[in-house]
């Protein structure tokens, strides 16, 4: 009995190959088997499969089936046509997705109504807490000199609370005050 040598399938190094010849030759080749595999997918399936591969050149190769305009234009976001041959599924289809979106829309009105709503409410809050600080201010604003005996005597003692009041910021951030002066302590 003779031993036959059979050539077999080698274990291929996963590597890149560095001679540039060598590297767009198995290009060609491995690009070639790759849309053989994916015709046969196609064919053996009924799936649609789309495939684009740039070449170490920046060459763009694609296959497509049934057409890979069709088929990028589906993932991409264009309107993809009706199939005739499957009009019912592609109108649920159609249904089911326009339906989650009306939801997800729906449910950001909704947040960005609720934020407008407190924000709105908000700014009056504020609207209304800025009238209140003008009237108290209002004191302020006239000549002492045309004040009556009361409205004096009022901004007297708010002057005084005022300056209570800063000699107690002052104090509580380690500064003394004494003989109309501020000091370090």
């Amino acid at each position: 009995m003779s031993t036959r040598l059979i050539k077999g399938r080698k274990s291929v190094c996963l590597a890149k190959i560095e001679n540039q010849n060598n590297r767009q030759v198995t290009f060609s080749k491995r690009r070639n088997g790759v849309f053989k595999k994916a015709n046969e997918l196609a064919a053996m399936t009924g799936a649609e499969v789309g495939i684009i591969v740039s070449s170490p050149g920046s060459k763009p190769y694609s296959f497509g089936h049934p057409n890979i305009n069709e088929i990028m234009n589906k993932y991409v976001g264009e309107e993809r046509p009706l199939s005739p041959s499957s009009p019912d599924i592609d109108e649920k289809y159609v249904q089911t997705f326009r339906k989650a979106n009306s939801r997800k829309l729906n449910a950001q009105l909704n947040t960005l109504q609720d934020q407008l709503d407190f924000e709105l409410s908000l700014k009056n809050k504020l609207n209304q807490m800025n009238k209140n600080v003008e009237r108290q201010q209002e004191w302020f604003r006239g000549p002492i000199e045309k004040m009556n005996y009361t409205k004096a005597s009022i901004l007297k003692e708010e002057l005084e609370d005022l300056l209570l009041k800063v000699k107690k910021y002052g104090t509580e951030r380690g500064y003394g005050y004494e003989n109309g002066k501020w000091k370090v302590e």
